[in-house]
Formats: structure tokens, sequence, C-alpha cells
């Protein structure tokens, strides 16, 4: 491990962190309404407050993705690399790369997911002029249900799997650091999430960066990790020598010549 080494890893590492910015921020352009739009919803996911929002926050929010997943594929492979770097036996091994199946599908799922996701507002905007809100909201639903499988697969393996590696790294104690790091994973910020959803408004819109905030902890663990990382490695120190004359061994020498009378 060298100063060098750190060095790149703390920086990539942070890109992870970036990352996880950058996707709250495009969840909360895409979710975030007034306080008279809170409990708008139509059947499973259609929301009756879209249509009263602007299209270029939809657009916005996929971009701000769109620039997010390559920035987290980067850090989340760092993270993996630097689990690599403690792993101490066979069951280690098994959760470092439970933990890159869900860095890897984490990469795919934030994309996908995401965009589907836009989709059904920027549909339930494009029917609602032509039919009732209730036929398009059933419409928007009708579609996503058709996608429901792959994107529930890709968001168990993107979220429940990173959650139960880096559980089980925490207790373990492969990553050194204290087991407050039990909760930084995104299925417990999710259920934060979820609880903050129940303030009163506007408190309650920070639900919406829940899940994003639980990659964004993984990052910050990993930058705890790496500081004692820095910590641990030796100070190298310089010292003159007090003699630069070569030092010879005099009993490697072979013998002098013994002459015998």
């Amino acid at each position: 491990m060298t100063a060098e080494l750190l060095k790149k890893r703390k920086r990539n590492l942070w890109l992870g962190v970036f990352a996880a910015v950058l996707m709250m921020a495009g969840d909360l352009l895409w979710q975030v309404r007034g306080a008279g739009a809170v409990n708008t919803t139509l059947g499973a996911f259609a929301d009756k407050a879209w249509l009263d929002m602007s299209t270029w926050r939809f657009v916005v929010s996929n971009l701000l993705f769109a620039a997010a997943v390559p920035l987290y594929y980067i850090g989340f492979t760092e993270m993996y690399k630097l689990i690599l770097d403690h792993v101490r036996d066979k069951a280690d091994r098994v959760f470092a790369k439970l933990f890159r199946v869900g860095m890897l599908a984490g990469t795919m799922a934030f994309i996908f997911i995401h965009t589907l996701c836009l989709n059904m507002p920027l549909i339930m905007q494009g029917i609602a002029p032509y039919v009732t809100v209730e036929k398009a909201a059933e419409i928007t639903n009708n579609i996503m249900m058709l996608n429901i499988v792959p994107m529930v697969l890709y968001f168990l393996a993107a979220d429940g799997v990173m959650t139960v590696a880096m559980c089980a790294l925490v207790w373990r104690k492969t990553l050194p650091v204290n087991r407050v790091a039990l909760l930084c994973n995104p299925l417990f910020a999710a259920v934060i999430g979820n609880i903050l959803g129940m303030l009163p408004w506007p408190m309650s819109q920070l639900t919406y960066m829940g899940e994003a905030s639980g990659h964004l902890l993984i990052m910050i663990v990993g930058l705890i990790v790496v500081a004692k990382d820095e910590k641990q490695m030796p100070k190298l120190r310089k010292k003159k020598p007090a003699d630069d004359s070569p030092i010879i061994n005099h009993d490697d020498e072979p013998d002098a010549d013994i002459t015998v009378i």
C-alpha cells in the first residue's frame, strides 16, 4: 500500500460521493411536490401531481442520473478494491463478491429504473389531454407493471444484496470501522426515508433522498477506512549515515598467508 494508491483511492471514493449527491438531486427533481399535492397517487404508480409538474424537471433528473452512473461505477469499484485489501478468509471473499454483485447491479439499475420511472409521468402528461385522468393513470400503471419484474430484481440486487454484503463486512470487522456503520446501507436509509415521509410538509419531502443517501454512506465508510489505512502506514525517515565509508566485515576476509618456520 503506497501513499499514491491511497490518494487515488480517496479521489475515486469522493467521485462516488458526488455520484450519490447527483442521484439525490435527481430524485428530488423527479418527486418533490407542493404542500397540496402530497397524497395524490392513482393506483400502484401513477400520480395525479405529475400533471402539474414541469417537464424540464424530469429531463434534468434523467440527465443527473446519466452523469452519476459512471461516477458511481468508479467509486464503488474502488470500494470493492478496498474491501479486497481487507479480506482475511473465504467468508470475507464471499461477501466481497456479493458487494460486487450489488455494485454492478446498481450501475445498471440506476439508469434503467430511473429512466423507466421518469417515463411514467411523461407518458401520463402526453395522454392526459385526450382521456380522463383516471384512464391516463390506468394506462401508465399498466405500462409500469409490464416492466415490474426486471425493475424489482435489479432493485433487490442493487440495494438488497449490497445491504447484506455491507452489514456482513462491518459486523465481521472485515472493514475496520465501528459497528454503527451497520446503519450505512441503502435499505436502512430507505426505511429512514419512509419515516421522514410521515413528517409534515416540507420535511416529508426528504423521504425522496433516502435510498441514494444509503449509497453515499457506503462511500463515507470507505473514506473512513482509507483514513485508518493512512495512519497505519510506516513513516519513512531518511537518516544520514554517520560514516559514508564502506563497512568491511573482517571476519569474512580470507586469512592472511602465514609462513611457518
